[in-house]
């Protein structure tokens, strides 16, 4: 059994004169640095891990490119006829709330517009009950890096259908949103190797945590060490940057059967 991953960043989007979003800066960014962290230290193999970057010409990707890596991966498993220890789901790009269902969220995909609300983004609700119900890993992992606010009035696309039901009935997971429900989530500058660059706060955070600053004690981070991290550090990386944000990040493992990052 093995780990298994996907990050996706997308800064390219429809722009707004043709009902579209503005371009992010900081995704893709933010996106190959969860990749490179689930190599070096999250041990997911290369073969299983995948990462998926926006286009401009052509806008990419769409919900198809996310659904056949997943897709993918699935078969991978099947085919090794094992289940996976654990799988991460990692989004930065835009969000939009749904109204009335604070636990869904649309993840914008690069071709998102207002008339293609809908079918151009993915619902999390509904990726998080797949990665969870089809029983294929014992820990589900969820970090999503965009906004949360209602702009319009949608309803997200669900996953592919279950595929198989693996040996895992009830997983651990862990899910971390960058912001509340009907609140926004930033970027900003931040000093790097390669000079200013602008970054998701979330992001940056999120693996400064992973990389060491979550630990307590000298003990091995857990669920609770990296939600706390969050928590804590989230607000006030934004406030330095002049914004408001506060992560929404829960789980469901406890001090006897913990979840332990990497």
């Amino acid at each position: 059994m093995a780990n298994y991953g996907i990050a996706i960043g997308i800064n390219h989007y429809t722009p707004p004169d043709r009902m579209g979003l503005k371009e992010l800066s900081g995704a893709i960014k933010d996106a190959t640095d969860i990749y490179n962290w689930m190599l070096a230290l999250g041990n997911v193999p290369r073969d299983n891990a995948r990462l998926i970057t926006s286009t401009g010409n052509p806008l990419n990707p769409i919900k198809n490119d996310v659904d056949t890596a997943i897709t993918d991966l699935l078969k991978k498993i099947l085919q090794e006829g094992a289940n996976g220890d654990r799988f991460y789901f990692y989004f930065a790009g835009h969000g939009l709330a749904v109204e009335k269902d604070a636990e869904n969220n649309g993840m914008c995909m690069a071709n998102w517009t207002e008339l293609m609300r809908d079918a151009a983004s993915l619902s999390s609700k509904s990726y998080k009950q797949k990665f969870i119900n089809e029983g294929l890993f014992k820990e589900v992992v969820m970090w999503l890096d965009c906004c949360r606010n209602t702009k319009v009035n949608m309803n997200p696309e669900n996953s592919p259908g279950l595929m198989v039901l693996g040996k895992n009935a009830n997983p651990k997971w862990f899910v971390g949103y960058a912001t509340q429900y009907q609140s926004q989530a930033f970027e900003a500058s931040v000093v790097t190797a390669l000079g200013n660059e602008t970054r998701g706060i979330f992001t940056r955070v999120l693996l400064e945590g992973l990389n060491g600053a979550a630990a307590r004690n000298g003990k091995p981070i857990n669920a609770d060490d990296l939600r706390d991290h969050l928590r804590f550090h989230v607000p006030i990386e934004a406030q330095k940057a002049g914004y408001s944000q506060k992560p929404d990040v829960y789980h469901n493992t406890d001090s006897f059967d913990p979840m332990i990052f990497p």
